[in-house]
């Protein structure tokens, strides 16, 4: 099947550890063309950490909206894009919540914005969880981990109070396929 859209050049605008922006010029299908612009960025994991009838969640100041944040852990690692996506949650757990999970289920898939980024995301669930200490990185000062009941989490994602749509589709992932109630 030949593609809708024809890459004709690509420009990198912007790189930084984190993400690099591109600026496409392409020739749509009809034969006219444009731009697109392309955020590259790593896949990263989100941890649904379950204990009993309840989920740990972190609390963060997010820049662009101004505002605290209640959200799944979540994250990727920069630095060490080789690692597997069962390391990086099993870390980013143990970063942010400071939990280490005995019990690992992998629960699914989700692209986050496709229409200007490849990236996507595996969501894991956690359990038999045990204290070891949070290793918050540089970015993340401020943050800070709670255990939240699922029927208040589930309120708040209905109440809009949780905004972060990977923590709300990868707690509705997990509900729908009943792995949490």
């Amino acid at each position: 099947m030949k593609p809708e859209i024809h890459t004709l050049a690509s420009t990198e605008i912007y790189r930084n550890r984190w993400m690099t922006l591109k600026e496409d010029k392409i020739q749509r299908a009809d034969g006219s063309e444009g731009i697109y612009s392309v955020i590259e960025k790593n896949d990263f994991v989100v941890i649904l950490p379950v204990e009993d009838d309840s989920l740990f969640v972190v609390e963060q100041y997010r820049y662009p909206i101004g505002e605290r944040t209640i959200e799944l852990p979540q994250g990727s690692w920069e630095l060490d894009p080789g690692a597997t996506p069962e390391m990086l949650a099993a870390g980013e757990l143990q970063e942010e919540t400071g939990l280490i999970a005995d019990r690992w289920q992998y629960v699914g898939y989700q692209k986050l914005a496709q229409g200007y980024s490849a990236q996507g995301y595996h969501i894991y669930l956690a359990s038999d969880l045990h204290y070891q200490g949070q290793n918050l990185d540089a970015e993340e000062v401020g943050l800070t981990a709670r255990k939240m009941k699922i029927s208040e989490f589930l309120q708040q994602v209905l109440e809009g109070k949780v905004t972060d749509a990977t923590s709300v589709t990868a707690f509705l992932l997990a509900r729908a396929k009943g792995l949490i109630d």
